[in-house]
């Protein structure tokens, strides 16, 4: 039973847990994605941070491909150690995590079959477990972190050691650069409720193109910052590495290769932008093939709606002007939305001023 594997003993290590927000907010993402895509296989990830004694502090987190069977994939999971160690020299891996449905957040069996995977990289790893179906009141997260220990199963003297975990208490601690980050995402979620929350009251009828342009609402201004900040962000890292590699490839003439701005950049090309190349670069291709498709559709439906809108408009004018000549109707014809429209005919004048003027 998955409730026998909790110790009945309390813990004695005296550890104390510092869990960062940006380690809960990639947990979170991290299995919104995994359920979205209908991704398969458990939900596992890595726990990366730093100990001082026994304070231990949990920084990062990311995900690890493991297999349905429960096996890790061990080349994957050292690269990406290895490239989470160079761009946080400081950090170490600390646990793992992964997802929980139960109401007491209890340790399961398969979840002795991971940690045990996870041991030759860490002896004791701590185990994060997070139950996305939860909902407690008082601004308790409904998460639960455990150390592992090893202890008789029961008193009868058995000396063969079984796998326990142990409940640790721990406390929120955030940086200023966290506390800036999770400031940004509370304006932002506080922004789109009040947008879902307006127009339950009449309003004044606008143009669908002035209602377009002029009152996108805050959620579309929040989402529209975001998206200029990133498009910032990408074209000045273009640039920057078309600098270093004008810089390389035409090195200053007369001189000598300055070797610390080498290593420099070789330190930048092999630590960090690795990161930013994707786990499964098939997958991804498929994702993006699959994303400007989309959006090169959407596209051209917009513009064959508006060819086709044209066309019913030169239909409708076109038709009535030939039903004017052909026929001499002497009717006041008029344009409208709905096609061509017929008044009574126009009041003649002492001079004899008809339709036309004449």
């Amino acid at each position: 039973m998955a409730t026998s594997l909790i110790s009945q003993h309390p813990s004695t290590s005296g550890l104390q847990i510092a869990l960062h927000p940006l380690a809960l907010l990639t947990v979170s993402d991290y299995i919104t994605r995994h359920t979205l895509r209908q991704g398969r296989g458990p939900i596992v990830g890595a726990l990366l941070g730093r100990q001082t004694g026994r304070e231990i502090s949990i920084e990062h987190a990311y995900e690890i491909m493991i297999s349905p069977d429960l096996e890790v994939d061990t080349q994957w999971f050292e690269t990406k150690l290895q490239l989470f160690k160079e761009t946080h020299p400081s950090s170490d891996l600390i646990g793992w995590f992964t997802i929980t449905f139960s109401p007491t957040f209890a340790p399961e069996d398969n979840h002795v079959e991971i940690h045990q995977a996870l041991l030759p990289w860490n002896e004791s790893p701590l185990l994060l477990l997070l139950n996305p179906s939860s909902i407690s009141g008082g601004g308790k997260l409904p998460v639960a972190v455990y150390e592992s220990i090893y202890e008789a199963p029961n008193a009868d003297g058995d000396k063969n050691l079984v796998l326990r975990f142990v409940p640790l208490p721990f406390t929120i601690e955030s940086g200023e650069a966290e506390m800036i980050g999770m400031d940004s995402v509370a304006k932002g979620a506080s922004s789109a409720t009040a947008a879902t929350g307006e127009g339950k009251g009449k309003e004044p009828a606008t143009s669908a193109a002035t209602q377009s342009t002029t009152d996108l609402g805050p959620a579309h201004d929040e989402l529209l910052s975001n998206l200029t900040a990133k498009k910032n962000a990408i074209q000045m890292l273009n640039s920057r590495i078309k600098l270093l590699l004008a810089y390389l490839q035409s090195p200053p003439e007369g001189g000598e290769n300055n070797h610390q701005i080498l290593r420099e950049i070789k330190s930048l090309t092999h630590a960090r932008l690795p990161l930013l190349r994707p786990a499964r670069t098939e997958a991804f291709k498929i994702e993006k093939l699959a994303e400007e498709g989309d959006v090169d559709l959407v596209v051209l439906l917009g513009a064959v709606t508006r060819c086709i809108e044209d066309v019913r408009s030169v239909g409708r004018k076109s038709a009535g002007m030939s039903q004017v000549f052909t026929t001499g109707k002497k009717g006041l014809m008029s344009f409208g939305d709905e096609g061509l429209e017929y008044g009574p005919p126009p009041r003649r004048g002492p001079r004899g001023v008809g339709l036309f003027g004449f």
